[in-house]
């Protein structure tokens, strides 16, 4: 299929969100959408490690909105074709006026820019969400350092979490990251992102001037094949868990969460427990959880794990 490329007047606006498992990339991303964009024309495009979706599921029970999942792999990598046709097809199905991307939190974004700019977009910010509280966990993996790199907001979430003395080392250590992982052309030394900026969030509430200030955000023009080709997957595997309706109360469960192992990183899902009227949605992430209302219906309740084998985990 010939892609359509969009001339400038007519060129769609898009925002990529990135950041590891866990950081908060799917509700800084609702709440984007619904303080900001609620009177917009918004396309919301979700990829989720493995085969189960549960991103997808969620964005749309929060935002009110149809969500185009891209499953079973990397948004980066083997969905790269797929990307591309859907983003074809909903150009010209759909009169959106900004899309949204949520890449899967073991993947980088500098793929999608890419795929994004040679359709014609205007992709005003790629916001990488860190977790400030765990992200040293984080630091063996190269793909957390790219995503970081590949970014021009950087927003600390989760702030509330660390004791506040703390918060300038971490913003320094993330800085140092970014100047490192910096993508730069690799003959000229050119940076693709020449100013950034680093944010600190709770609850993945990014401020509303990072979606007006956009001219202080521009990316240089570039040439893909001048920029490094480099691609990173840590070593993960997943599961998932079905837990039949009704059958465990608050209690149980919560139970069976505190003793998940210590290499499962993160756990995402809707349940519907015995004594809870409605679905839950079900968030973990090293060792810290919590529940929220579920507006939609679930045949049964899943939850999707995903261990981390390489990392060390240390609390």
């Amino acid at each position: 299929m010939r892609l359509t490329v969009l001339n400038l007047e007519e060129s769609k606006k898009a925002y990529i969100f990135t950041g590891f498992l866990g950081s908060g990339k799917t509700t800084s991303m609702i709440n984007t959408v619904n303080q900001y964009f609620q009177d917009k024309k918004v396309a919301v495009i979700v990829n989720e490690f493995g085969e189960v979706s549960i991103d997808g599921k969620i964005l749309s029970s929060s935002l009110g909105k149809d969500v185009l999942e891209l499953s079973e792999g990397c948004i980066c990598c083997v969905l790269y074709d797929e990307l591309n046709k859907v983003l074809s097809d909903l150009s010209q199905s759909y009169d959106f006026e900004y899309l949204f991307i949520e890449t899967s939190g073991l993947s980088e974004p500098f793929p999608i820019y890419s795929a994004l700019d040679s359709m014609g977009y205007i992709v005003e910010s790629i916001i990488c969400i860190i977790d400030s509280k765990n992200y040293k966990k984080h630091l063996t993996e190269d793909v957390f350092k790219y995503q970081i790199g590949s970014s021009n907001i950087i927003a600390l979430n989760k702030v509330d979490l660390v004791e506040p003395d703390q918060i300038p080392e971490i913003e320094k250590e993330i800085s140092q990251l970014k100047r490192q992982y910096n993508l730069r052309n690799f003959l000229t030394g050119q940076e693709l992102i020449p100013k950034y900026e680093i944010i600190k969030t709770t609850y993945g509430q990014l401020p509303e001037y990072v979606f007006k200030s956009l001219n202080e955000y521009i990316f240089n023009r570039f040439d893909p094949s001048l920029f490094e080709d480099r691609h990173f997957h840590g070593s993960y595997k997943q599961d998932v868990v079905v837990y039949p309706n009704d059958t465990l109360t608050y209690q149980q469960f919560v139970k069976i969460v505190e003793n998940f192992p210590p290499n499962l990183i993160r756990s995402k899902g809707i349940i519907k427990l015995k004594d809870i009227n409605n679905p839950l949605i079900f968030n973990y992430s090293y060792g810290n959880y919590s529940f929220y209302d579920y507006k939609g219906n679930i045949e049964e309740g899943k939850l999707v794990n995903i261990y981390i084998e390489r990392l060390s985990i240390s609390t």
